[in-house]
């Protein structure tokens, strides 16, 4: 359905702008944006009475899978550590994961996702018990939601040579359907734990499917000192130097957190042009310390590391943490950290998602916003960080299609959350018996 959203307020991320337009939609794609445009015959006319359009917010890192951990039944005993906290509270929910619960966490991740504004996830997905095919499964419910997704799955070597070979090859076959798919909503990228799990033979095999596939490689890195200290002592080197000796690095690469990389390290990954996904709340909640994001360059995303992915609530948070931190960061440079997140995928999928101009992804975010004090585009950050919010969500588009329109989905919702629910309630059954 081709769309002209009239009287419009447009805010662009960087540079921040502020106009009041219109735009015309067609084919998935923005056609046209002008003030007074005339409609034209076969497309629906929406007077958006000065709403604010936003381009669609992606996330930089996430875990789709932990969607129903939500008020999960107590690890055994209290994690004393990181370590720990890997051990026994997501290494036991990800081995819990089966066909049904895959598919309903993802479900439960779009749907808040999208209800945020997030029209794109940055997804790392983890299901030892259930590894192949599992990535469709994330894809099918991802699909059926309406949202934009870069995929992979998490190569360790936890469960053994066996599982680490099927992740790879979860990892390659996916890669291989987007390639002879042509979709234009997912693409794939080569995902792998950490370094501190995984040997050489299995980060050498991740590096021959990321020159197959042409792909980046998806990796935690340096979130927590244990991470560095085992490369130390097992390889002799930093993590990132471990990374690069596999050819590991490109300008497709996430590198998640890197909490505790060194200066030397720092400078390895911005030469590589890779990108850093720093992920503040995550960080917080885990104890493990606070990023040197300011000595990352101009190639930061910001993820959320599963905790929801409410892109308005995490820059938020991204913001008062540097503050706290006393990085040298407002909201102009925090916003313009978000719109790298739109500009990886715009690099990811070959289509500009951080624009609302002629050729530009129609994936859209009508919020209704009101505003106590004179919006421009000298403060529009300001508005960002300390007014707008997920709550003020109205309508959601992606590739020129409604997936939330005045706040109601085109199925079901009561009935997709009652059946998420009696999933969730199957998966902890089966956590509380690991």
């Amino acid at each position: 359905m081709p769309y002209l959203l009239k009287s419009a307020t447009l805010i662009e991320f960087d540079p921040a702008r502020v106009e009041q337009s219109d735009l015309r939609i067609r084919d998935g794609l923005i056609v046209d944006r002008a003030p007074l445009l005339e409609p034209q015959e076969g497309e629906e006319t929406i007077d958006l009475g000065g709403k604010i359009i936003l381009p669609g917010l992606v996330c930089g890192h996430t875990h789709l899978y932990s969607a129903l951990a939500r008020g999960m039944p107590a690890p055994p005993r209290a994690p004393r550590n990181f370590e720990e906290i890997l051990e026994l509270v997501w290494w036991r929910l990800d081995r819990a994961l089966d066909e049904e619960t895959i598919y309903y966490s993802a479900m439960a991740g779009a749907i808040e996702a999208v209800r945020a504004g997030t029209t794109c996830l940055i997804d790392h997905h983890a299901s030892p018990s259930h590894i192949a095919g599992s990535l469709q499964i994330v894809r099918e419910a991802m699909e059926r939601v309406g949202i934009r997704g870069a995929l992979c799955y998490e190569v360790t070597d936890r469960g053994g040579d066996l599982q680490r070979d099927e992740g790879i090859n979860e990892n390659r076959d996916f890669l291989r359907w987007v390639k002879e798919s042509k979709t234009n909503l997912f693409r794939g990228l080569m995902g792998a734990h950490a370094s501190f799990t995984l040997s050489d033979r299995s980060l050498e095999m991740c590096a021959e499917a990321m020159r197959e596939f042409q792909s980046g490689l998806h990796i935690h890195v340096a979130e927590d000192r244990c991470d560095v200290e085992d490369a130390r002592a097992k390889y002799g080197s930093g993590i990132v130097e471990r990374l690069n000796r596999f050819d590991a690095l490109n300008d497709c690469t996430i590198l998640a957190h890197c909490t505790h990389l060194d200066d030397g390290e720092i400078q390895m990954a911005r030469e590589s042009q890779v990108w850093f996904a720093h992920n503040p709340r995550s960080n917080m909640n885990n104890q493990v310390g606070y990023a040197d994001v300011e000595q990352f360059g101009d190639r930061v995303l910001i993820g959320t590391d599963g905790i929801g992915a409410d892109m308005f609530e995490e820059t938020r948070a991204a913001f008062f943490k540097g503050r706290d931190a006393k990085i040298n960061f407002g909201a102009d440079e925090w916003l313009k950290i978000l719109s790298n997140n739109q500009r990886f995928a715009s690099h990811l999928f070959g289509t500009e998602m951080g624009a609302l101009q002629w050729g530009a992804a129609a994936d859209l975010v009508v919020i209704d916003y009101p505003q106590p004090t004179p919006l421009t585009s000298e403060n529009a950050a300001w508005h960002f960080v300390f007014g707008m919010n997920s709550a003020w969500v109205e309508s959601v588009m992606v590739a020129g299609r409604f997936v939330i329109r005045e706040r109601r989905f085109p199925f079901d919702i009561a009935d997709v959350y009652e059946r998420i629910r009696e999933a969730s309630q199957r998966l902890w059954e089966r956590l509380r018996k690991l």
